[in-house]
């Protein structure tokens, strides 16, 4: 069993994140405690992207601190967009990509659309097909999130499949936060998954640890294809208000995960 790659998802350092406001510091100021913890590789929440101005100072500073933006977590949502509006939202969409010089695109697939309704997804399907042309080179992953076209595990994988397209695959992370239902849909999407989010949740339904909650990280990651990164998504420490929020806490949390992932594969 070879070793996993951990990236740093910087969701986990912003408390505002499901606020109106989405964001409540700057990147600038993260990037350095990032590396200082040991991480290297990097999924970047779009919100801490929004600021033009501050785009120089950013790219900068992933440069200064040897880390590497690999994949955006973006919120584009192809379905709501207007027919018209898709291709400078497209455009915009590259030219961050390029300007950072991401590899990788995380999307929801479909928000709020139903797995059932057939026209709905077909039309995503075509949008998504159009943007994958378009993003040239770029690694396009469909997170496995609920209340979107993969609150149906199956009908997510025939998307997929259906596209047949090298650059699109799925970044795992439990549909339903139930072990045995996170299992059957891992054993289901195995072959497409190229990405992982790393939460989870206790039986009450908050969040813990990744080894003490309630899906089977270290039988799923054991079970994982060659190759397939992770990134870390959120910590217990950092679900949180903004005046609660302990910027060293989630760090050491973070870095606690991390070591239990890693331990996983040197057993």
């Amino acid at each position: 069993m070879g070793k996993m790659e951990i990236f740093f998802h910087t969701i986990a350092l912003e408390p505002a994140r499901w606020t109106p406001q989405r964001v409540s510091q700057s990147l600038t100021t993260l990037l350095p405690r990032i590396a200082r913890a040991g991480f290297r590789t990097l999924e970047i929440y779009e919100p801490h992207l929004r600021e033009e101005a501050l785009r120089p100072a950013i790219r900068e500073s992933l440069e200064k601190n040897a880390l590497k933006p690999e994949i955006l977590s973006s919120y584009l949502d192809l379905a709501a967009l207007a027919p018209g509006d898709l291709p400078a939202a497209v455009s915009a969409l590259e030219e961050t990509l390029r300007y950072f010089g991401f590899a990788k695109l995380r999307l929801f697939p479909g928000p709020k659309i139903s797995p059932g309704d057939t026209a709905a997804v077909e039309a995503f399907a075509g949008r998504l097909a159009s943007v994958a042309a378009r993003l040239d080179g770029i690694e396009i992953l469909l997170e496995t999130h609920d209340g979107s076209i993969a609150d149906d595990p199956h009908r997510i994988v025939e998307l997929v499949k259906d596209l047949a397209l090298p650059t699109v695959g799925l970044v795992f992370q439990p549909t339903i936060f139930d072990g045995e239902k996170a299992c059957a849909q891992f054993a289901l999407q195995k072959e497409f998954i190229r990405h992982i989010h790393l939460q989870n949740r206790a039986p009450s339904g908050g969040f813990e640890t990744l080894e003490r909650g309630v899906t089977p990280w270290s039988r799923i990651l054991r079970d994982l294809p060659p190759g397939v990164s992770a990134s870390l998504e959120f910590v217990p420490a950092g679900i949180c208000s903004e005046a609660d929020f302990d910027l060293d806490a989630v760090l050491a949390q973070a870095i606690a995960e991390k070591t239990f992932v890693e331990g996983l594969f040197s057993a």
